[in-house]
């Protein structure tokens, strides 16, 4: 009988994506528009690493470069993301226990595909990623969330996680440092969420996609507490910054890689082998320190940028600045009313992109999330100052 499964139904399009799609048209329509919605780098990889990648395309004559490579990764790739992990974080993480995929979307899905059954549980916070929600839906897991509190800071209140846990808890989503807010989790927290998960024996979904794009503070690993109850995804696109490369990487204990290397497999067979060379050489290239300074200080000068236009346009915001990530999560509440609404005026009208807070939250429904990585400084101060404008013509009635 055709027809289609009913699971597709909780997969939804990107809030990122269709409003790339609105940016893009409008842009071929010569409007300027000032990007404070995406979630990708504003800055490339470095120029020596490119190099060496462009001269061994240019010199290597086997299929090295372009045939299949194993489901898990090339060796090469996940010895160097041991290697950076131990000199980042100081945690000991076997090549073995590094699952190599094809981007953080799929860690994503590859993740809930290995360990989820119809009813299970997973606790998300509120707000977080929009990307979580769908995915959990598709495999008939029920979602129970934690509301953060931005006048706390977003900091997570383990009597109130407690009490959400239950028999049927699979998994605790947490990303740090986080989309949207850019709060990051301290050690303390950290510590208090590891044990209870050990105590409870359930998951712990750490998202690190940002961990390394730290302003204040340090990340703190959460395989560090509770290694048996931790599957970790990563990604490089936000650090070198190869989003469209679709390159990251899954670590965790040794009965669960085995699985996640067959989900991964069945859904792209092998990642990408061009991305995986290129990533081998850079984490092991004297660029990267370097570069990943270089891109901290550089983002850091446009949060602070918007940040400071946030204060000067629009007082009556709230927000906390972010300590880490791409964004800026900003509660217009004292302007606005639908998110969703002023975001397509914004578009439109005032040629800004930025995502609204009802995809994220459940509670900050007149929040928008701003990127301040694409743009540099002046344009950034620009989009706020016409997100300053659209407020001042059309805020009443959204």
């Amino acid at each position: 009988m055709r027809g289609f499964s009913q699971s597709i139904t909780y997969l939804r399009e990107s809030p990122t994506r269709r409003i790339d799609a609105i940016r893009e048209r409008l842009k071929r329509e010569s409007r300027d528009i000032i990007n404070l919605s995406a979630g990708q780098p504003g800055l490339p990889p470095p120029i020596e690493v490119r190099s060496l990648l462009a001269k061994q395309l240019v010199e290597e004559n086997s299929m090295e470069l372009y045939g299949y490579t194993p489901s898990q990764g090339i060796l090469e790739l996940r010895e160097a993301v041991s290697e950076d992990l131990k000199r980042l974080g100081g945690i000991n993480i076997d090549p073995g226990n590094i699952v190599i995929i094809t981007g953080g979307q799929e860690g994503m899905f590859a993740t809930f595909m290995t360990i989820l059954n119809p009813g299970d549980e997973v606790i998300l916070l509120d707000p977080t990623y929009f990307g979580y929600k769908p995915i959990i839906e598709y495999f008939g897991g029920r979602i129970k969330r934690l509301g953060l509190r931005m006048d706390d800071g977003f900091r997570i209140d383990i009597e109130k996680l407690k009490e959400l846990v239950t028999n049927r808890t699979k998994a605790l989503v947490i990303v740090s440092p986080d989309n949207p807010t850019g709060n990051i989790i301290d050690r303390d927290t950290a510590k208090a969420i590891a044990d209870l998960a050990r105590d409870e024996n359930f998951w712990i979904i750490s998202d690190e996609a940002y961990r390394t794009l730290i302003y204040e503070g340090e990340h703190t690993y959460m395989y560090r507490y509770a290694p048996d109850n931790v599957i970790s995804i990563n990604t490089f696109s936000k650090d070198p910054g190869i989003p469209g490369w679709r390159l990251g990487f899954i670590y965790g204990p040794s009965d669960a890689i085995p699985k996640l290397k067959l989900a991964a497999e069945e859904m792209t067979y092998c990642p990408p082998v061009i991305a995986q060379k290129f990533v081998s050489m850079y984490l092991r290239s004297e660029a990267r320190m370097k570069h990943m300074r270089y891109i901290v200080e550089e983002y850091r000068s446009r949060r602070d940028a918007a940040i400071e236009s946030l204060r000067n346009y629009l007082p009556e915001a709230r927000f906390i600045v972010p300590r880490g990530s791409m964004f800026v999560f900003a509660d217009l509440s004292n302007y606005i009313s639908n998110s969703e609404k002023f975001a397509e005026v914004l578009l439109e009208k005032f040629g800004v992109t930025v995502i609204p807070g009802t995809y994220f939250s459940d509670i900050y429904k007149s929040a928008i999330r701003i990127s301040f990585v694409v743009e540099n400084a002046d344009r950034i101060r620009l989009g706020i100052k016409r997100i300053h404008d659209a407020i001042n013509e059309y805020g009443k009635s959204l």
